[in-house]
């Protein structure tokens, strides 16, 4: 079987690990706090906060900019619930917009059509690895008077322009899940440039705690990483680059192959952003049964996979009679194809061999 991701760790990570366990610092500690400064210079951050998942760094960012009951944040549909969840868990609403079907990034005339007197936020999320138009998102956000919380799970080492995702808004937040391109299993970060607005986050992630650590000053969570994750992060960060060139690679190995197949449309980014290929999602045209493709290629040895979801169809956020055609489509016509490191060329081959023979 040629599975969808194979994690790429190994033993510079096991090392990592073993030296936090000789530390004595396991729990969050001085490995965490390395992480943070190596991930803030990085991306080009003022501040970063380690957090146990990305989700918890959505919940964090939505908290510490006061969003709660009766306001609304603009989310794309197309995205992993978890977007949407981090607005509902503060007692806020999500309002749902459309997307770009060739970028499956956030359509900002269809947010134009949604906001409303009672929208706080619009959460961009940079999908697949390339950003979003945040320039658009900027604009209107500035027209509306809106933060901005930039779901950026997964696109770390994506640039808008000349600015890291996650880095132009209010918030950006970071997935360090196993199919991330810089994993530690679980694991995320918040990043902000605003100092009052990071201290909060960071009050917020440690149980309510003030900068000095001895007092609680508020009601918070318990959203800290640990070092033993941290370590990990560390190396995963230092093999960024090359991982990121070897999954560009991939990719255009994957257009090459695919030219002139019928009934697919290929990755697309438009010059503002490059793309790192947090995934290689294609479109398949309209009447082709995504499914039935996704378990004939299962039955021949290959495994691929959904795009996303179109988060307005899960029964957590059904309305009746809402449509938003675009995420429909892609949440209907999306397919994510393996995408490894450790690819050969003879499995890419296969892929698009099993992908075509699917599609006949």
């Amino acid at each position: 079987m040629i599975p969808l991701i194979k994690p790429e760790v190994g033993e510079e990570e096991i090392e990592a690990i073993r030296a936090v366990f000789q530390s004595g610092h396991i729990a969050q500690g001085p490995t965490t706090k390395k992480f943070e400064g190596l991930f803030a210079q990085y991306v080009g951050a003022k501040h970063a906060s380690a957090t146990t998942s990305c989700t918890a760094a959505l919940h964090l960012s939505v908290c510490a900019l006061g969003i709660g009951r009766g306001d609304e944040v603009i989310v794309p549909s197309f995205t992993f619930p978890a977007s949407a969840n981090a607005v509902a868990l503060q007692g806020a609403t999500p309002v749902f917009c459309d997307i770009d079907v060739k970028t499956f990034n956030v359509d900002v005339k269809s947010a134009e059509s949604v906001v409303t007197e009672r929208t706080k936020a619009i959460m961009p999320i940079h999908l697949f690895g390339q950003s979003a138009d945040m320039g658009g998102v900027m604009r209107f956000a500035k027209k509306h008077n809106l933060r901005v919380i930039e779901d950026a799970a997964n696109s770390m080492g994506t640039f808008y322009e000349k600015k890291h995702v996650g880095t132009i808004g209010d918030f950006g937040c970071f997935s360090f899940h196993p199919r991330k391109i810089l994993t530690t299993g679980e694991g995320g970060m918040l990043t902000a440039e605003d100092d009052a607005l990071a201290a909060m986050a960071a009050s917020l992630k440690d149980h309510g705690k003030d900068e000095t650590g001895t007092k609680f000053v508020r009601a918070g969570f318990n959203y800290r990483m640990s070092d033993i994750l941290a370590a990990i992060g560390i190396v995963q960060l230092n093999k960024l680059d090359a991982t990121i060139k070897r999954r560009k690679q991939l990719a255009e190995r994957y257009s090459q192959l695919l030219e002139g197949a019928s009934g697919i449309t290929p990755p697309h980014h438009p010059a503002y952003t490059n793309h790192t290929y947090q995934s290689y999602v294609l479109l398949l045209d309209d009447g082709i049964d995504r499914d039935a493709v996704i378990r004939k290629t299962k039955e021949k040895g290959v495994q691929t996979q959904i795009g996303t979801y179109a988060v307005h169809l899960q029964l957590a956020y059904l309305k009746k009679g809402e449509s938003i055609p675009n995420a429909e489509r892609a949440d209907r016509q999306a397919l994510t194809l393996p995408m490894y490191g450790a690819m050969t060329d003879a499995d890419q081959q296969l892929v698009v061999k099993t992908l075509k023979e699917a599609l006949k």
